[in-house]
């Protein structure tokens, strides 16, 4: 069966290091033109920064593990990788060639080489195509075989490869004759049919049941030794990236937070994000007592994502200013209270109609206004109830008095003073600049704290805290 790839189109070449894939700070945004509320308004069209500023390079033989939670742009990135998306800014290069330079013949034996295995094996296949005839379409579009029956034998040996065995038996069926895994393994079987080097994998078996997900995944495992094959595993399973992982990159809110050895990330986690995605995982020892993540909050919209770090409006670690001689636990509340008046997130009319002296006033919006939601082992005392004091925080006098100064502003509709004062007070690294990547050991973490040029990171590193 003649599956080589053609000598003078997109060959593997030698280039520096053993990356098949390198990722050069590619961004993918959608919804670039105005919409009609746009224009009737006058306003900018606001994109959905799906992927933003990405880099990363994937080594030949390698599975690199995407993971990070449903919206975080994983999907996104996995069909600019295939080609199915072009980037908006970037590039990508696949065996040392760009990908957005093809020639038109590069572009087909691009096609054969690079493959993806999508989430849904029930609305992956046509439901009108027997087996045999989903399997081969791949082998026609491509041009590969001597006729019919070179075909055949090529679909009756990858079916054979996948477990669909005796493949005889499958050739005719329809997908609605099979069940979810059968399923899957024809999707599977009709990626390899091409004899491509890399495969990227969105979310491969999160469809399928739970008592037979670990064969899918031990034969992928499998393959990726007899086809010499480079995967991409996108996944928000954790335990399965661990499963399958050589190296994991952790993406949020379009941009990858953190990347490195699977079993360091897992063990050691650096970013904070990361930190609490891998506290959220529940223990299966049911007398391990579970580690609830310290963030608050939901993630932003990707239209309108925050300055600075994207993660530091729920992060439990941001870094106070240099000057800052209070807790690290004070200094979070206080920013987060400056968040929630920039949102209009406090009810200030209502707490001040409840509240006649303005006093009380201001004391219960403070109180309310400091209240982040989180888990238990969390919490400070009376927080469970609704209310944080003043009192229970580690507060500089500058800092209390502009709290109680701009509430008192804001009870007199006065919102920009309240903001410049909290501005003055409240303000960090983490919302003024974005982050690059830092090495921590065998990882880099798109994280401040890594930054040795960033101060008063000592108090908060993660290996102190918490």
């Amino acid at each position: 069966m003649a599956t080589d790839h053609d000598a003078n189109a997109l060959t593997e070449t030698d280039h520096d290091g053993d990356a098949l894939v390198e990722i050069q700070n590619v961004s993918k945004l959608f919804g670039l033109s105005q919409g009609v509320i746009d224009q009737l308004l006058g306003r900018e069209a606001q994109p959905v920064r799906a992927v933003q500023n990405v880099d990363l390079n994937i080594n030949k033989g390698d599975i690199m593990g995407i993971a990070g939670e449903s919206g975080c742009g994983k999907t996104t990135l996995g069909k600019l990788l295939v080609k199915l998306y072009d980037p908006t800014e970037g590039r990508i290069m696949f065996d040392g060639r760009d990908m957005g330079e093809l020639a038109r013949e590069d572009q087909k034996v691009f096609r054969q080489r690079v493959q993806m295995i999508f989430q849904d094996p029930f609305e992956s296949l046509n439901p009108r195509m027997t087996v045999f005839q989903s399997v081969v379409e791949p082998l026609k579009i491509n041009d590969i075989g001597d006729g019919y029956q070179d075909r055949r034998e090529r679909v009756v040996q990858v079916l054979n490869d996948v477990g669909l065995s005796p493949a005889e038996a499958y050739l005719n069926e329809f997908p609605k004759e099979l069940s979810g895994g059968e399923r899957q393994r024809v999707a599977i079987a009709r990626a390899l049919v091409v004899n491509p080097d890399f495969i990227v994998c969105d979310e491969p078996v999160s469809m399928l049941d739970v008592s037979i997900r670990a064969g899918v995944l031990n034969l992928m495992k499998q393959l990726q030794e007899e086809y010499g094959l480079t995967y991409v595993f996108i996944s928000h399973d954790l335990s399965l990236i661990r499963y399958m992982c050589d190296r994991t990159a952790i993406m949020y809110l379009g941009g990858i937070v953190e990347q490195g050895p699977t079993d360091e990330v897992v063990n050691d986690p650096k970013h904070p994000y990361t930190e609490a995605l891998f506290d959220a995982v529940p223990e299966i020892e049911p007398e391990t007592q579970r580690r609830r993540a310290n963030v608050t909050g939901e993630v932003p919209n990707p239209r309108n994502p925050p300055t600075g770090c994207r993660f530091h409006p729920r992060c439990s670690k941001i870094i106070p200013p240099e000057d800052w001689t209070g807790s690290q636990e004070a200094f979070r509340r206080g920013f987060s209270f400056k968040h929630r008046v920039q949102t209009g997130d406090i009810s200030v009319e209502d707490i001040a109609e409840r509240h006649a002296e303005q006093r009380d006033a201001v004391d219960r919006i403070l109180e309310v206004g400091l209240v982040l939601e989180l888990p238990e082992e969390h919490q400070l005392p009376g927080e469970e109830a609704g209310a944080v004091t003043l009192s229970a925080l580690d507060m500089p006098r500058q800092a209390e008095n502009a709290l109680r100064s701009s509430t008192r502003d804001l009870l007199d509709g006065n919102e920009e003073d309240a903001m410049e004062q909290l501005d003055r007070q409240f303000n960090t690294i983490c919302e003024r600049e974005v982050p690059q990547l830092h090495e921590s050991g065998d990882q880099v973490s798109a994280c401040h704290l890594y930054d040795p040029s960033t101060p008063n990171t000592e108090p908060i590193a993660p290996d102190a805290s918490d």
